[in-house]
């Protein structure tokens, strides 16, 4: 059984490792061109990566907007896809930002209409029509979470 881990990427390192698993899916495997692919907000966001047995293999950045946290690039290496590690690291990104961001409680994100499926599992429904980012076809989609209160008797 692989053993998963997940950590935000807050050295060089980590970071070089989250821009070459983006660069090997969106610039080379999508053709995305690389000045779509990384800007500005690359030095704002925060990082993340799952590592199966120390090797990582899949990646997502999440930032606070004035809407709300927008989670965005997630990308899981080809011969790594189909075990589920999307959905563990959105689950991730989705508590850490909960607990860490606790003045909102609104999650969207641009999903490539192709995996709309994997979002809408996690909850997220879609809204406004499809859209064209980066030569594909993405649909805008939405989630909002409840933070637990404490009732004290």
């Amino acid at each position: 059984m692989a053993n998963i881990k997940i950590v935000e990427a807050t050295n060089p390192a980590f970071i070089q490792q989250v821009f070459d698993i983006r660069t090997e899916v969106f610039v080379h495997e999508q053709k995305c061109l690389p000045s779509e692919e990384f800007d500005e907000l690359d030095a704002v966001a925060r990082h993340f990566l799952l590592f199966e047995n120390a090797l990582a293999v899949a990646t997502g950045r999440i930032r606070k907007t004035d809407k709300g946290i927008k989670i965005e690039r997630i990308a899981t290496l080809s011969q790594f896809r189909g075990k589920g590690y999307a959905t563990i690291l959105l689950n991730h990104l989705l508590a850490f930002a909960q607990n860490t961001y606790t003045d909102t409680n609104y999650f969207y994100l641009h999903a490539q209409v192709s995996v709309k499926p994997l979002y809408e599992k996690l909850g997220f429904t879609a809204y406004g029509d499809t859209f064209m980012e980066a030569d594909i076809l993405h649909q805008a989609m939405e989630k909002k979470l409840f933070h637990q209160t404490k009732i004290s008797h």
